[in-house]
C-alpha cells in the first residue's frame, strides 16, 4: 500500500492518513491487487496505531482513520477476498529496553481493534515484528477483543543470518507463536536472504500451524534520492514458488510490491505458466 500510494504521487505524514484524505485512491490500489490476483487484503493501517499516529499529529483521529479503512476495504473487495484488520509495531522499544510497557503495548493494539473489529473483518494481521514482546502484546489485544477472530503474526528477519533486528531467530519466533496459540505464523519485511532462512527455521517447529510469507520486492536500493527495490515481478514470482514448495500456504509481498508483482506470485500459487 504504501509503495503504491507514493507511487501515486500522495506526500503523507502517516500513510494511514490517506484514509481520510484519498480514500478513492486507497480504495483504488485495493482494487488494482483484487484484479491482479490476490485473494488476502489488509487494512490501510500498518502505521495507524496511537504512537505512529501521534508522531504525525494523528492520535486525534485515530478511531476515525481505523475504522475508514476497514470500510473502504470491505467496500473495494466485496466478497471478492479476505479483508484482514492490519496491526504494525509501535515504534517504541519495550521495557526494560525503552520506556513502553506491556501492558500499555496491549492498550494500543486494543484501541486500534476496538475500532476496526465491529465493522467486519475476517481474520487479524500483525506483521513486521522485531520483538516478540510486541508480537505478543498484538496477540493478547486481539485475544481479549475478539478471541474467535483467526489471528496470524509475522516477524520481520531483517539481517541476511535470518534473525530479526532484536535478535529472534526463526526457530524461536514460531515456537513462542505456537505456544501462543495463533493461527498462523511466518515471516514479512525484512532481508529476502534472511527471510528465507527463518522461515525454514520456523517450517521445522510450526507443529501444524498454517504458513505465511510476504517478501519485499527484492533489496531497497537508493536512487536519485529516493528508495527503490531490485526485485521484478518475476523474481517475486520465483520467491513465491519458493516459499511455497518450503511450506507457505498463504504468500504475498510487503515493501516494494506493486500489483504486478502480485500478479505473478498468484500465476505461481496456483501453478500457472
Amino acid at each position: 500500500m504504501g509503495t503504491v500510494l507514493g507511487r501515486k504521487g500522495l506526500r503523507l505524514r502517516n500513510s494511514a492518513e490517506a484514509n481520510l484524505t484519498h480514500p478513492d485512491i486507497v480504495a483504488e490500489v485495493h482494487r488494482e491487487y483484487l484484479e491482479a490476483g490476490a485473494e488476502v487484503f489488509q487494512t490501510n493501517t500498518f502505521a495507524a496505531n496511537l504512537p505512529m499516529l501521534e508522531r504525525a499529529g494523528l492520535a486525534s483521529r485515530a478511531a476515525e482513520i481505523q475504522a475508514a479503512a476497514v470500510r473502504i476495504l470491505r467496500e473495494a473487495v466485496g466478497d471478492s477476498g479476505y479483508v484482514g484488520a492490519n496491526l504494525g509495531p509501535t515504534g517504541e522499544l519495550l521495557a526494560p529496553l525503552g520506556t513502553l510497557e506491556w501492558s500499555e503495548a496491549v492498550a494500543i493494539y486494543r484501541q486500534q481493534l476496538d475500532a476496526m473489529v465491529p465493522l467486519g473483518v475476517d481474520f487479524i494481521l500483525g506483521e513486521t515484528f522485531e520483538a516478540l514482546e510486541e508480537a505478543e502484546a498484538a496477540v493478547a489485544a486481539a485475544r481479549q477483543v475478539a478471541p474467535d477472530l483467526p489471528l496470524a503474526i509475522t516477524m520481520s528477519f531483517s539481517l541476511p543470518n535470518g534473525r530479526t533486528s532484536m535478535g529472534v531467530t526463526g526457530q524461536q519466533a514460531a515456537e513462542r507463536l505456537v505456544e501462543l496459540g495463533v493461527d498462523v505464523l511466518g515471516a514479512n519485511c525484512g532481508h529476502p536472504e534472511g527471510l528465507l532462512r527463518a522461515f525454514g527455521e520456523m517450517v521445522e517447529v510450526a507443529g501444524g500451524r498454517v504458513l505465511m510469507a510476504q517478501p519485499n520486492a527484492g533489496v531497497p536500493r537508493l536512487r536519485g534520492g529516493e528508495t527503490v527495490f531490485d526485485g521484478t515481478p518475476t523474481w517475486s514470482g520465483e520467491m513465491a514458488a519458493q516459499l511455497i514448495g518450503m511450506g507457505a500456504r498463504i504468500v504475498g509481498g510487503c515493501c516494494g510490491t506493486t500489483p504486478d508483482h502480485i500478479r505473478q506470485v498468484a500465476r505461481a500459487a496456483r501453478a500457472e505458466p
